[in-house]
This record gives structure tokens, sequence and C-alpha cells, in this order.
């Protein structure tokens, strides 16, 4: 696969599965139980989609939203909101915050700056084709 940098959203999906389980034992979450791409959560009006659910074995889940990094900070700031939704809603049905996760070839330090000062619970998951790099913010 080349650089990923240069792939859609669809292809860094397609990548972060093939190595989901290796990922998931780096970053410490949890062996998976089960695992969804494109999960759908209903809405009384309407319907969310977290672009990869997944649950792990101990009961915890971690929703994951991937951005290809090629553009700018609005990607990240979209993410960010979708990922506070998400958990929002879905820490309802699992009765705990699932981690929540973004995935991305390109980190921005503003982005990740921000989350830490603000102290909200994203991490995030800088992967590229021969490293990856979690920043955890959740203590």
């Amino acid at each position: 696969m080349g650089h990923l940098l240069k792939k859609s959203e669809k292809e860094l999906e397609d990548f972060f599965i093939d190595n989901i389980h290796d990922l998931a034992d780096h970053c410490k979450w949890g062996e998976i139980e089960r695992i969804e791409r494109q999960f759908v959560i209903p809405l009384k009006k309407g319907r969310i989609i977290a672009d990869v659910m997944v649950w792990h074995k101990d009961g915890t889940g971690t929703c994951i939203e991937i951005k290809t990094g090629n553009n700018n900070r609005n990607d990240d700031l979209t993410a960010i909101g979708q990922l506070l939704f998400y958990g929002n809603i879905m820490e309802h049905s699992l009765g705990a915050m699932p981690r929540l996760i973004l995935v991305s070839p390109s980190i921005k330090d503003e982005s990740y700056t921000t989350v830490q000062r603000f102290n909200l619970p994203i991490n995030f998951l800088g992967l590229t084709n021969d490293k990856c790099i979690y920043l955890s913010n959740v203590t």
C-alpha cells in the first residue's frame, strides 16, 4: 500500500481494519469481541454513523472516527464534534463512555493541544504505513 496520506478515507479505514488487532494490542484497548464498520446509531429523528465501532471482551467499547489528514483543521474539528456526540449517545447503550479515537495519518498539533486544553475525552492515533503513534488524553 502506498503512502496513507494520499489514500481516501475508505482506503485508510480498510488499512485500519486490516491491522485492528495489532493496533488494539499496541494501544491497550483490550481484546476485541466484535467490530462493526459504518456503525449506525438510531436517533429519534434520523441516525448517525460512526466509521468503526469496536466492542471488547472486557465490556468496554471504542468508537473510531477516521480522517485522511488531507484537508484543513475543519476535518479534525468535525471529527472531534462527531466523537463527542457519539460518546454521549453510546454511553447510555454501553453503560460507560466508550473510548473515542480520532485516526489520521497526520495529527495536527493545534487539534491535539485543544483537546488537551479542554480535557476532552478524545485520543489520537496517528497511523502511517510504517508506524503508529497513540496519544491518549484520557487518564
